[in-house]
């Protein structure tokens, strides 16, 4: 059974206020503390070596927690917006006091070091999507770590292996075409 919001109902978006880097404050006057609310969150490490991270899926999270950390993303003075590498769509990055950076991907939370900053490109200081990225928009541009299939799915390519990498769970079965 899923746990559920108790003092405030927190889905909707104007529900929180910031107060500062640590506290929200709900609709009912309750002050949350936003790494108290991180700690409930059940963290599931992505292993994909290009963007490691762990998440946090809203379905499989205590409700009031998940919306604690996502309304500090969305509401701290101190968060920014950033590409990713290659994707097409800027984020918003809260760099929190327990030295991760924090955002939302639909219906998920990330995290990960605030101090990796490898392949963040912040808006304020000008970046725009690249729109003709080589590779999956994950990987560094033009790195040849992946091959593209006839579905358009990408994969890891012989360097990558060669390299030593491995894959993360998605990439570990290719299509017959892509098997070496």
């Amino acid at each position: 059974m899923r746990p559920t919001a108790c003092v405030d109902q927190v889905k909707p978006v104007g529900q929180f206020g910031y107060v500062d880097e640590r506290t929200v404050r709900g609709a009912s006057g309750t002050a949350y503390d936003v790494l108290d609310a991180v700690q409930q969150l059940p963290w599931v490490r992505q292993l994909c070596p290009f963007m490691p991270h762990e998440y946090a899926i809203l379905r499989n999270s205590p409700e009031q927690a998940w919306y604690v950390v996502e309304a500090m993303i969305r509401l701290s003075p101190k968060s920014y917006r950033a590409f990713f590498r290659g994707y097409l769509s800027a984020n918003r990055y809260w760099d929190a006091p327990d030295g991760r950076r924090y955002w939302r991907a639909r219906f998920e939370l990330d995290r990960w070091d605030a101090s990796d900053a490898e392949g963040l490109r912040g808006r304020d200081e000008g970046a725009h999507a690249i729109k003709d990225w080589d590779g999956p928009r994950w990987a560094p541009n033009g790195a040849g770590y992946y091959v593209q299939s006839s579905n358009g799915k990408w994969w890891p390519s012989a360097k990558f292996f060669a390299e030593g990498y491995e894959p993360c769970r998605a990439c570990r079965k290719p299509p017959a075409d892509l098997r070496q």
